[in-house]
């Protein structure tokens, strides 16, 4: 594990030496709202129902690619218990983004990262967990300011790569919405 992690950091480094600032794309850092719209059932008789708090920032270009960093909350309602639930972590990844115009870009993006999650249930242990993720949308650029609107879904999975039992793993799909700057 400690072995995939620094080829991960290697790799990310490594980037970094080669990449560049493309100017035709912005810089955009964001800060996002998602809620799951697809939900995990689990075995104890209800739904792991999040919504989440995503903060996004670039950290190299290369091309029409780009490496990026985003930390993440998630918040959770347990119907079996009448509590609350909850995650934090942060993620790295890539992300392809295509200007359609000046006004309008689509993007995909595939990231992971470690986690901490406090939900223990028979699909999935509670502790230190890695959350993946797999996302398509768009931003629109408001015309005069520095703006952005964002729109994506995110396939997300959520499991601790067997370290502790139960590892079943949690899938959620999340309409996420936000509001960027251009750096």
């Amino acid at each position: 594990m400690r072995r995939l992690l620094f080829v991960w950091v290697l790799a990310l480094c490594s980037l970094g030496q080669t990449a560049y600032t493309q100017a035709d794309l912005p810089q955009q850092m964001s800060f996002n709202y998602g809620r799951s719209v697809i939900d995990e059932a689990l075995p104890e008789g209800f739904a792991y129902n999040p919504v989440t708090l995503l903060a996004n920032a670039p950290l190299y270009y290369f091309g029409p690619f780009s490496l990026y960093a985003e930390a993440q909350f998630t918040r959770a309602d347990n119907l079996l218990t009448q509590g609350t639930e909850f995650e934090f972590g942060l993620n790295g990844g890539i992300r392809y983004q295509m200007n359609l115009n000046k006004y309008f870009e689509v993007n995909a993006a595939i990231g992971s990262g470690p986690h901490y999650i406090s939900l223990e249930t028979r699909l999935q242990a509670n502790g230190f967990i890695f959350s993946d993720n797999f996302e398509l949308g768009f931003s629109v650029f408001l015309p005069t300011t520095k703006t952005t609107i964002n729109v994506k879904s995110r396939f997300r999975h959520i499991s601790n790569a067997g370290l502790k039992r139960p590892n079943w793993g949690i899938d959620n799909l999340f309409l996420i919405v936000g509001i960027g700057t251009v750096l």
